[in-house]
């Protein structure tokens, strides 16, 4: 429970023996890669395992203690227990993982963690076989195997083994196995535990009884216990017999019967609960009196552990609360009653994890949803930094025994839980039930209602009606609507879907105040989510500069925060490569999209980035790769989106595919592919296909059929097609559609012959747009269009300013990209004097193959210098790439 203290081993109150034989064995071993120590219970495990870690942590070992319980067989929150400990160990400040977080990606954010270690770390995973499980398992497996993590020390404290294989361990000498023949006391540490014992045994019958109960500690221990209470020690040791479970039986009765009337009682009442404490007890029981026996229970030196923390917590053995459990149900004791206070004082001191597990252990999953309820329902996913999703998943495990119609806000969390997790046809289930549930009382939740329908959308690829955002915005504007992760995930949701009609202003108000307001709340994970939406709006509107510094806010975060490779980081990423990708930093994307854009398509993600991450992936395809690998990234592309259900990014794909044909000359391909996949000529007027304010990235119909009209020589359909597309649209388009449109012009006024009007359009661009951020839009029309504009620029009558921006413009020398096939402008015969010394050395440096950063390290300058440099030479030279450069260099007598 979260209240306790964690990561260290519990104090124990029974009388502690030293294991020095096995302690020393272990020193001389070293600690191994993975060390098991498997018996069952009661052999002393968790007091030697504990003794092993105050060693190792006195030798400056980094070493945390994870005490599991059967939640933890959940692969997500085994995986966040395990974060947490190596967080608390490493001693690093970062928050927990966000609750919609995939298993994998929990996995890969650990492992980063653990790397950072800079010497070795030890886990202690007390009662493993709680959490084993076939997921967990594979986990440790994982880490096991993984050889960059040989640091990383593993002590598996169990009552089962491990199923997966440890035979390459053993090989390598990195597994230490503890079992029952270790732990069972000798006869020496047997004398310690009775020494001082009023009733003197001999050495003889130490020995007899160390024998008949097989070094069991726990059964030793009880029988301590008698013997103090000043029994018979002969006629003790010689009554009982059997095996091991039947001792623990016996003892059990023996310890039990001995205790005062009122500790029975005591010890029998509160057996249902996991741990007690004072403070607790006084709730459930409504007496303080009763509360203050749980100080007593150290006189009896009875078997159990002093969790410690903020309560003081007090956990039974195991073995004594199991037989404990079974007196109370033998004695007809009512544990329900007692479990749902329990439940409602945790829910009062904020604990909502264990006041849901109490109601759920209380056996009503009604309690358990009512709690959720009352502490705001569907919010809760929000409210952290990680979020609370174990509660809804704990729902969701019960959810047969609530009545949903009851708890419409709980039910809201579990359809927000269900989309998160990719399940949308659960997630459409419960939003149903919670909506017929808040018929009654609509008014009431409404606002709920409509701003979790947004959230929705936005999973199910659907648009937001204008009527329910208009009412999202009348909500938010209400005072009555105050609650602060409420209005959070109102303003992202109007940022987003405002992104999605590209009304960019109205978005980036909305996020920037969203932002603000689940920051006010504590809810920073949310806030680092809007940074993908405002980014893209930057974007869109022509701001690369801000936009590249929201995706660093996302990724710094959450690398910060969460650990580099998960969903989040892989999000910022390749929201962040399209940006470099149109800047025509081809190297810088494809570094990210090589790996981020896969994560994605397995795990958590939205249309728009999936769009954003194709159309990247696309570009730098097409222009340093071939039309077939564009091809081949289509077709893995496809089922993605139709797996994920996203209708629109099979449209985009589909578009895209036809665009690539027309592109490569094969028109009559891409007429028949276009009508199979609903670009047909019939499609070519339909104002819903062809609104570029709401189709943000790829072809549209009318777009599409303009270039193959074009490619088929028919210019004056082609111009009337486009001209019909603009005359259409109902807002003006963003930056980067804007930029697509401009060039399509440009290409009809040259196939047309109205080279006037077409320098006048190419000044236009150049003034209007930074062309420089949105370069790959030009490289991608190929070399005929990069040939008609240095034609176009290199005439009399054009802007020389102008002129030399678009020659920067095109420069991509330092990404390392050669342009299309452009055949170089002559250069200026006073080239030479006008090239400085250091631009004659680079320039000789560069005719002798080097690459930038290799001239960079010979002239003891910075890459960025060099790029400098390199601009500097191809404006003089009026070329694009570094081999024309080269070429002109030497056509000139620059080089030899």
């Amino acid at each position: 429970m979260t209240i306790e203290t964690r990561f260290l081993p519990p104090v124990s109150t029974q009388h502690a023996v030293m294991r020095h034989a096995i302690l020393a064995q272990l020193q001389s071993a070293g600690v191994k890669r993975v060390t098991t120590v498997i018996a069952p219970a009661g052999y002393g495990k968790t007091s030697l395992a504990s003794q092993w870690f105050a060693s190792l942590r006195d030798e400056g070992f980094r070493v945390a203690w994870l005490a599991l319980d059967q939640e933890h067989g959940d692969a997500v929150v085994f995986l966040r227990l395990l974060l947490d400990a190596v967080s608390s160990t490493l001693s690093e400040d970062a928050p927990s993982a966000d609750g919609g977080m995939a298993a994998a990606s929990l996995l890969a954010m650990l492992a980063t963690r653990l790397r950072k270690a800079s010497s070795p770390v030890v886990l202690f995973l007390d009662d493993y076989h709680f959490a084993q499980t076939d997921e967990t398992e594979a986990i440790v497996a994982r880490l096991v195997v993984d050889r960059t993590l040989d640091h990383v020390k593993l002590v598996l404290i169990s009552r089962t083994p491990p199923r997966f294989p440890v035979s390459a361990l053993r090989l390598r000498g990195e597994l230490k196995q503890i079992n029952i023949a270790d732990l069972g006391f000798s006869d020496c540490e047997t004398a310690e535990l009775f020494a001082g014992q009023s009733a003197d045994l001999t050495r003889e019958q130490l020995a007899e009884l160390n024998k008949r109960t097989e070094g069991w500690v726990v059964a030793l221990q009880m029988v301590r216990l008698l013997i103090a209470e000043n029994k018979d020690s002969n006629a003790l040791l010689s009554s009982f017999g059997g095996s091991s479970a039947e001792m623990g039986t016996y003892l059990s009765e023996q310890v039990f019967s001995n205790l005062p009337a009122d500790i029975q009682d005591f010890l029998i009442k509160t057996s249902p609960f996991p741990a007690v404490c004072r403070s607790l007890l006084e709730t459930v029981f409504q007496s303080s009196d009763f509360a203050n026996l749980i100080g007593r229970l150290n006189e009896y030196a009875l078997p159990i552990a002093i969790l410690g923390g903020e309560f003081g917590w007090v956990r039974y053995h195991p073995v004594f609360n199991a037989f404990l459990k079974d007196e109370a149900s033998r004695r007809g004791v009512l544990t329900s009653p007692l479990l749902e206070k329990a439940a409602h004082w945790f829910q009062t001191h904020g604990d909502l994890d264990a006041a849901v597990r109490h109601a759920l252990m209380s056996g009503n999953a009604n309690l358990a949803a009512d709690i959720v309820e009352m502490s705001g329902g569907w919010r809760r996913v929000y409210v952290s930094s990680r979020g609370e999703t174990n509660l809804f998943n704990a729902i969701l495990s019960n959810v047969a025994l609530i009545d949903l119609a009851r708890f419409p806000l709980t039910t809201l969390g579990l359809a927000v839980v269900s989309a998160k997790a990719g399940q949308l046809d659960a997630a459409n289930h419960y939003m149903e039930i919670a909506e017929c549930a808040a018929s009654a009382s609509l008014p009431r939740y409404l606002c709920d209602l409509r701003v979790v329908r947004a959230l929705m959308a936005l999973y199910f690829d659907e648009q937001v009606s204008s009527e329910d955002l208009a009412g999202l915005e009348s909500d938010l504007a209400n005072a009555a609507n105050s609650e602060l992760v409420y209005r959070a995930l109102g303003l992202n949701m109007l940022c987003y879907n405002y992104l999605q009609r590209s009304e960019l202003d109205r978005a980036l108000h909305y996020g920037h105040v969203a932002i603000r307001v689940f920051r006010d709340a504590g809810a920073d994970f949310g806030a680092v989510h809007l940074y993908a939406h405002i980014g893209q709006a930057a974007y869109l509107g022509g701001d690369c500069a801000s936009a590249l510094e929201y995706y660093d806010t996302i990724i710094d975060e959450v690398q910060t925060n969460i650990g580099k490779g998960s969903d989040l980081d892989a999000l910022g990423q390749v929201l962040k490569a399209e940006l470099l990708v149109m800047r025509g930093d081809f190297v810088g994307a494809n570094d990210i999209l090589s790996w981020a854009l896969p994560h994605l398509e397995r795990h958590d993600a939205w249309f728009d980035v999936l769009a954003a991450g194709f159309i990247g992936q696309q570009i730098l395809s097409r222009l340093t790769g071939s039309a077939m690998a564009s091809h081949g990234l289509m077709d893995r592309a496809r089922p993605v989106a139709k797996r994920r259900g996203f209708s629109r990014l099979m449209r985009l794909i589909d578009g895209e595919r036809a665009l690539l044909l027309v592109q490569g000359g094969d028109v009559d391909q891409a007429i028949r592919y276009a009508e199979a996949n609903g670009f047909g000529k019939v499609t070519i007027r339909s104002a819903v296909d062809n609104d570029l304010a709401t189709h943000l990235r790829g072809t549209t119909p009318a777009l599409l059929w303009t270039r193959i009209y074009l490619a088929s020589g028919d210019v004056g359909l082609a111009r009337e097609t486009f001209e019909w597309l603009l005359a259409q649209q109902g807002r003006k388009p963003h930056v980067v559609r804007a930029i697509e449109l401009a060039l399509i012009d440009i290409l009809l006024l040259a196939a047309e012959g109205n080279m006037s009007l077409l320098g006048v359009r190419l000044a236009d661009l150049l003034l209007n747009f930074p062309l420089e951020d949105y370069r790959s839009l030009v490289l991608i029309e190929g070399g005929p269009l990069i040939r008609l504009l240095l034609d176009c620029a290199n005439s009399s009558g054009f802007s020389p300013v102008l002129r030399s921006r678009l020659q920067a413009m095109l420069s991509c020398s330092e990404m390392g990209q050669a342009l299309p096939d452009v055949a170089p402008q002559p250069a200026s015969a006073n080239a030479l004097d006008a090239l400085t010394e250091r631009e004659l050395a680079v320039m000789q440096l560069l005719s002798e193959g080097f690459s930038n950063k290799e001239i960079g390290r010979k002239l003891s300058l910075s890459d960025n210098t060099i790029k400098f440099h390199l601009r500097n030479i191809f404006t003089k030279l009026h070329v694009t790439t570094r081999t024309a450069a080269v070429t002109a260099a030497r056509s000139l007598g620059i080089l030899a």
